[in-house]
């Protein structure tokens, strides 16, 4: 008896094909990973009903028996589907012993290769063992991006679709991110590159960033107009600023230095009304001075950028506080 678990939904064509052609189960069992695979992708074709499938009540004919008995990988193929692309064979080899575990995945196998898709291709040549995760991944890819590269990094069609978007927001802050960038870049990745590096390289180098709220600085209060500056800043004040670019490069938060001593974080306020005055930062967000947060606050109120009023309810609230502060967010 045919082991079902192991060849899944091809069990019952099989058994039909072997009724009309006895020895194709014995074939498919002893036939090489190519040519088993080209036997599976025929059934695919069969039972999607795709290609060259034979119509009328018998599903599975002899002539077709013949071929999945005696015929080679592309004379299989060719019998499915008519036009067999390049490189098919091979692929459908990567994908081993067992066949894929929908008809369906075979269809959309065929289908990437079949629109001459040479990143596709080489995606699927380079990946390795096909499964039908890679084939979702693949299919749900920007025909830009898809490389052996990717295809070993996401998990799903869902977060190929996501990564598309991610790269449509680089491109969208970095001009010098384009297509032959970005594809460069996969490429050009190493076994312990990750995504998340190679898409926060390119908005380290944002160059299209939206207007600065303190347009021109002073002695005192200088706007943080660059991804270069922010970076910088990141770096002398040691604290988590490199994690905030993509809110900077959309206009979200924007940061300004207080005479050299702190960080000045200035927040957009809704329906384009202004920028208020968010918080200060200093060295590795240490407690801030109240002295030198009254000096910020002091320059804000000189350039017309508001605040949270902090000051309601005199000592006694201040002393309230000190006393019931482990009382807050209990």
């Amino acid at each position: 008896m045919i082991d079902g678990g192991l060849l899944g939904w091809c069990t019952t064509p099989l058994v039909k094909l072997d009724d009309a052609t006895s020895g194709v189960l014995a074939r498919v069992l002893t036939a090489a990973p190519a040519r088993r695979q080209a036997i599976f992708a025929a059934l695919a074709a069969q039972e999607e009903k795709v290609g060259l499938y034979d119509a009328g009540d018998d599903l599975f004919p002899a002539s077709f028996a013949e071929v999945i008995r005696h015929g080679r990988s592309n004379d299989i193929l060719r019998r499915a589907f008519g036009n067999v692309p390049e490189g098919l064979s091979g692929v459908l080899a990567q994908i081993g012993e067992r066949p894929l575990p929908r008809s369906k995945d075979y269809i959309t196998l065929h289908s990437l290769l079949t629109n001459e898709d040479a990143r596709a291709a080489e995606a699927l040549r380079g990946a390795g063992r096909i499964t039908c995760r890679k084939l979702e991944v693949l299919n749900a890819l920007d025909p830009r991006w898809r490389h052996a590269h990717t295809l070993e990094r996401i998990d799903t069609g869902g977060e190929a679709l996501m990564l598309n978007q991610a790269i449509s927001f680089v491109q969208s802050l970095n001009s010098r991110a384009t297509d032959e960038a970005v594809a460069g870049a996969i490429a050009m990745m190493r076994p312990t590159s990750t995504l998340a590096r190679l898409l926060d390289r390119f908005i380290q180098r944002a160059d299209q960033l939206p207007p600065h709220p303190i347009a021109l600085g002073d002695n005192e209060l200088r706007p943080l107009l660059t991804m270069r500056d922010v970076l910088d800043a990141g770096r002398r004040y040691r604290n988590c600023l490199r994690h905030r670019l993509a809110d900077i490069a959309v206009g979200r938060m924007a940061l300004a230095e207080f005479r050299g001593e702190c960080l000045v974080e200035l927040r957009p306020l809704t329906t384009g009304a202004g920028w208020l005055l968010r918080d200060v930062h200093i060295e590795r967000n240490r407690p801030v001075p109240l002295s030198l947060f009254a000096d910020v606050e002091a320059k804000c109120d000189e350039i017309g950028i508001p605040r949270i009023n902090e000051a309601g309810g005199g000592d006694g609230r201040s002393s309230y506080r000190h006393f019931t502060k482990e009382l807050e967010w209990g």
